[in-house]
């Protein structure tokens, strides 16, 4: 290991690998990579990794609401602990916060692993016998996952954390 002044000379620092190109750059050759930062700490981030129904949903109608059990991980960048992890199945109209689990008891300012989650979270039954699920998590420095990737969008897609999506067909 050795300490430096100045970032690494290597490509993947200094070239475009962890290079976020403004909103209105459609073509890296369009800037000076040289000139611009490196992303060197990632913000926050959750997943859905699981998704079931419960066994009343087999009988519903679209408008109807059906108990989905969701599981995924939360994480945030910077060793902040995630303290909250919060679910919505009606498009944001309501929300229920999961159930803390695996690295829930990392201490603040050193939460370097993911947190696991579930819940238990009423959808909505959309026409097509389908519903989704999004999730956001809150960290430590009550930073939150934002709904839309508008603001940070980029051409390579680097640092978008936008909430995470998962649909299920209920038939």
């Amino acid at each position: 290991m050795e300490i430096s002044k100045e970032e690494s000379e290597g490509p993947w620092q200094r070239g475009l690998n962890y290079k976020i190109l403004p909103p209105g750059v459609d073509d890296a050759s369009k800037v000076r990579i040289e000139d611009m930062p490196s992303m060197s700490e990632a913000s926050l981030y959750s997943g859905i990794t699981e998704m079931m129904p419960s066994s009343f949903a087999k009988n519903a109608q679209p408008g109807d609401r059906v108990t989905m059990k969701v599981k995924g991980w939360a994480w945030a960048g910077g060793g902040r602990k995630i303290v909250r992890v919060d679910l919505t199945g009606d498009e944001a109209k309501s929300w229920t916060s999961a159930q803390l689990k695996e690295g829930s008891e990392q201490r603040p300012g050193r939460a370097w692993a993911w947190t696991f989650w579930e819940a238990e979270v009423p959808a909505l039954v959309k026409e097509d016998m389908s519903v989704e699920i999004a999730c956001k998590s809150i960290d430590s420095a009550f930073n939150v996952q934002p709904e839309s990737c508008d603001h940070v969008w980029n051409v390579r897609g680097l640092g978008n954390n936008s909430w995470f999506r998962m649909g299920f067909r209920l038939q």
